[in-house]
């Protein structure tokens, strides 16, 4: 008799790659997550395929909601009804890749509706953050940089970062089995987290 297949966790899941690389730590971290989580059905945004347009404080959304570009009408769509958001990226000098940076910068939009038009992020389900990061060079500083660069926008969108795994190094040393198991715990973590387990 075949093994019972587990169901898919529920919730609405939103996933933004900021690697370029198919096969790099990034994607094996995000692989093993997915994995970890029980394969849940996720809305997956890869920006260097899909690439955004920069915000230019044009401040239409001062005034609107929304922004005047229409390109991440979609995207928006989907991290409003999120309740679970993971964020995957190298660090490049100290920072997320550009095409990931644009995609953050537009996420304005909801800073100036809840601080210039006085709207309340409640009005979005809260939601659960997760950061999964790579970087060349030794040591966490490359992870926790991202980690403080993405709370601003995560705070405008209801959401809190739960936890993050950064791989240090990665220049100098594969993705490894203790490198593996840390995605996985806070996969397990996450899921906790979310009454999912």
């Amino acid at each position: 008799m075949p093994d019972a297949v587990a169901p898919r966790p529920a919730g609405r899941w939103v996933l933004i790659n900021g690697s370029p690389r198919a096969d790099g730590d990034t994607a094996r971290m995000t692989q093993t997550f997915l994995q970890a989580c029980g394969q849940p059905e996720v809305y997956r945004v890869d920006c260097f395929a899909r690439p955004i347009l920069p915000c230019d404080d044009c401040r239409y959304c001062h005034t609107h909601a929304g922004c005047a570009k229409r390109d991440m009408d979609e995207i928006y769509r989907r991290i409003e009804q999120a309740d679970r958001l993971v964020f995957v990226s190298p660090v490049y000098h100290g920072g997320f890749p550009a095409p990931m940076k644009a995609l953050i910068d537009r996420l304005q939009c909801y800073w100036a509706a809840r601080f210039v038009r006085g709207e309340s992020p409640a009005a979005f389900p809260p939601k659960q953050a997760v950061l999964l990061s790579a970087g060349g060079a030794p040591g966490d500083a490359g992870g926790k940089a991202l980690a403080e660069q993405l709370r601003p926008p995560l705070t405008v969108l209801h959401a809190a970062l739960a936890g993050t795994v950064h791989l240090a190094d990665t220049d100098r040393r594969p993705f490894s089995a203790g490198d593996e198991a840390a995605v996985i715990r806070l996969a397990k973590q996450f899921l906790f987290q979310n009454n999912i387990l």
